[in-house]
């Protein structure tokens, strides 16, 4: 029975030769460096920031996360400070710009409250046929005749509940000028006819310089 040598072997490598005592893979303690990820708190503040269509909503979330998101970011393997940052600024001009809108809406409302009142009282006067009190009430530009015209057609709505107005503009010179305005009559049933007004004032005297009715 023949037999067959074994097949030859490669060459051999000697293991290597590491110092005792140290890993193969490195010195003690060694590891890889860490890695960064993005602030999720950064970006959140950035689009809060950015979406200004809410009053003060997104406004306060913006300063809140930014301000979060300048802390976290302190360390070095969270990225995002700059977002963080451009979200912050983006927050408080958020705020400050809501602020003053709302303010400046306020200023208005309650400086435009007699001319809101005139209107209101020339409107239920009309809706419960005083005619002649609006005649009394209005310049040349508002006729009689339409008047008597706009009583009938707002008896055809209903009973009259009452209405409301606010300020659209106005323009004054020397305690002259006009009044913009821009209001609803309500009627039973919650049917709501809207109008608008202009208001001229002179010396004083206040009146309806015309009117006009929405579709």
């Amino acid at each position: 029975m023949s037999q067959y040598p074994p097949p030859p072997q490669g060459p051999g490598y000697p293991p290597p030769n590491f110092p005792p005592g140290t890993p193969p893979f490195g010195p003690p303690g060694y590891s890889l460096p860490p890695q960064s990820r993005l602030s999720g708190l950064a970006v959140t503040s950035l689009i809060c920031g950015l979406l200004v269509c809410i009053p003060f909503v997104t406004g306060f979330l913006a300063l809140i996360t930014g301000l979060i998101a300048l802390a976290v970011t302190g360390n070095p393997t969270i990225r995002g400070r700059g977002l963080a940052i451009v979200g912050l600024v983006l927050g408080i001009l958020s705020l400050a710009c809501w602020s003053g809108a709302f303010y400046e809406g306020y200023t208005v409302l309650r400086h435009s409250t007699p001319q809101r009142l005139f209107a209101q009282s020339y409107m239920t006067d009309l809706a419960n046929g005083r005619i002649d009190k609006c005649v009394q009430n209005s310049t040349s530009n508002v006729a009689k005749d339409q008047l008597n015209s706009d009583y009938k057609q707002m008896q055809s709505w209903g009973t009259f509940q009452g209405t409301f107005v606010v300020p659209q503009s106005w323009n004054y010179m020397n305690g002259n000028g006009t009044v913009k305005l821009a209001g609803a009559c309500v009627y039973s049933g919650g049917g709501q006819h809207r109008f608008t007004m202009t208001l001229s004032e002179t010396g004083g005297s206040r009146k309806v310089d015309s009117y006009q009715w929405l579709p």
